[in-house]
C-alpha cells in the first residue's frame, strides 16, 4: 500500500516577503579558458564577493554568465572579469526579492506560484532562482512594487504582512 501526501496552502506561508535595493545584473561572455581564469580569479580574492545569484550557459563557444550581485561589489568583479579577458555584454540594475519558508523543500510548486503571481502583475524577472527552502528573483527596479502586489496575493508573511 502506498501513501501519497498533498498538501495545498493558499495563499502560502513564507518567511517574509520584501524587496531588496541597490543590486546589478551582469552578463559575462567567455570561452572556456578565459572561464577557468575568472573563477580563479573570483575564488582568490579576498573578501569573497557577495553573489546573489550566478547562473551559466553555454552558447556554442561561449560561455554565458549572468552573476547578481550588491552594487558595491561590481568592481571587484568587473576587475576579475577583465583580467580574465571576459567580455561584459550587459549591466543592468536590479532588485531582489527572496522567499523562504517554512517547508518550501517539501512542497512541489512554489516557482510555479512565484511565476503565476509575477505574470498576473505584468513582471518578469530576471533571474530566477530556487534552491532546497529559498526562490530568489531579481527583477527590474521600477517592476519592484508590482512583483510584490502579485507575490503577495499567493504568498503571505507573518501576520498576513507583505513587503
Amino acid at each position: 500500500m502506498e501513501t501519497v501526501a498533498v498538501f495545498f496552502e493558499k495563499p502560502v506561508r513564507t518567511y517574509g516577503l520584501m524587496v531588496r535595493e541597490g543590486h546589478l545584473v551582469l552578463n559575462l561572455e567567455c570561452t572556456a579558458g578565459q572561464l577557468a581564469g575568472l573563477t580563479a580569479a573570483l575564488s582568490a580574492l579576498e573578501p569573497p564577493l557577495r553573489l546573489i545569484s550566478c547562473s551559466l550557459l553555454w552558447e556554442e563557444e561561449l560561455a554565458c554568465l549572468q552573476v547578481c550581485l550588491p552594487g558595491d561589489q561590481v568592481p571587484r568583479l568587473e576587475q576579475a572579469a577583465v583580467h580574465a579577458g571576459a567580455r561584459l555584454a550587459g549591466r543592468g540594475q536590479a532588485s531582489v526579492v527572496n522567499l523562504q519558508g517554512p517547508h518550501f523543500g517539501d512542497r512541489w510548486g512554489l516557482a510555479s506560484e512565484a511565476l503565476d503571481g509575477l505574470g498576473e502583475a505584468g513582471v518578469e524577472p530576471l533571474c530566477f532562482l530556487g534552491v532546497t527552502h529559498t526562490l530568489q528573483l531579481a527583477l527590474a527596479p521600477d517592476d519592484s512594487q508590482a512583483a510584490l502586489e502579485g507575490l503577495g496575493e499567493r504568498f503571505t508573511a507573518p501576520g498576513g504582512v507583505n513587503g
